[in-house]
């Protein structure tokens, strides 16, 4: 006997429902975790504890009917399998859910080098378990209660760096994130040399190359990580924040 399918129905709604934010106390991390909690979800962030901690306190009492937990960052490089069932032991947690409905997988390494020799190879293995394998590996212990529970998004927050396949959020350029330092000024003169201007404000010698004038905001990356999570319809993109 042949098997009866049916069309799912549209369930965008993401308010209740339970997130976890790794790299959580990064800026974009951070500002994803805020973004999470404006819309009604529940969050647990991965990342270094005093400031994964601080949030959450904050949160707490701006949405004291939300659940906001911290998981601390281990000396691994990277994300543990072994995180996401903590996370839904926890009893708390335990009471609302039965899986992690929305993934942002944001933790990564990154630094600046003009040129190979000055990536060693320790870098080089450093970057690929934190920027890669950890997003599998926190993907893959995510997806089955996604399965089970019928519902689920992985927001994969990767780098203009590296181009790739699945929902990516890939950020150019983004300001207050420790990568690249603030610029110093505001304004500079027409044909001002840019290596001078490297060497005494680096910051804007940066801004002054992107198309739209400025550097993005890690709140702008978190705009387009709500959306993602609020729109199921799109699915297999890599959306490029690049100011141009």
């Amino acid at each position: 006997m042949a098997t009866l399918h049916q069309l799912r129905s549209i369930n965008n709604r993401i308010s209740g429902r339970l997130a976890l934010v790794t790299g959580a106390s990064g800026g974009i991390g951070s500002a994803c975790t805020k973004a999470l909690a404006d819309e009604g979800c529940d969050v647990s962030g991965y990342g270094a504890q005093e400031s994964a901690e601080s949030l959450a306190r904050e949160l707490s009492e701006k949405y004291p009917e939300q659940l906001f937990l911290t998981e601390r960052q281990t000396s691994s490089p990277a994300t543990p399998p072994a995180l996401v069932p903590r996370i839904l032991q926890n009893p708390e947690v335990a009471a609302r859910h039965t899986a992690i409905s929305i993934l942002v997988a944001n933790a990564g390494r990154a630094r600046r080098a003009r040129d190979i020799s000055e990536i060693d190879e320790d870098d080089w293995d450093d970057v690929l378990e934190v920027n890669a394998r950890s997003q599998f590996v926190i993907t893959k212990a995510c997806v089955p209660g996604m399965r089970l529970e019928g519902w689920g998004r992985v927001i994969l927050i990767g780098s203009i760096a590296s181009r790739g396949e699945g929902s990516t959020v890939s950020p150019a350029m983004i300001g207050s994130t420790g990568l690249i330092p603030a610029a110093q000024s505001q304004t500079w003169a027409s044909g001002t040399d840019i290596n001078t201007l490297q060497a005494t404000d680096p910051g804007l010698a940066i801004a002054t190359h992107v198309p739209v004038q400025r550097l993005g905001e890690p709140e702008e990356v978190a705009n387009i990580v709500i959306m993602l999570a609020k729109t199921g319809y799109v699915t297999g993109q890599d959306i490029l924040l690049a100011g141009a």
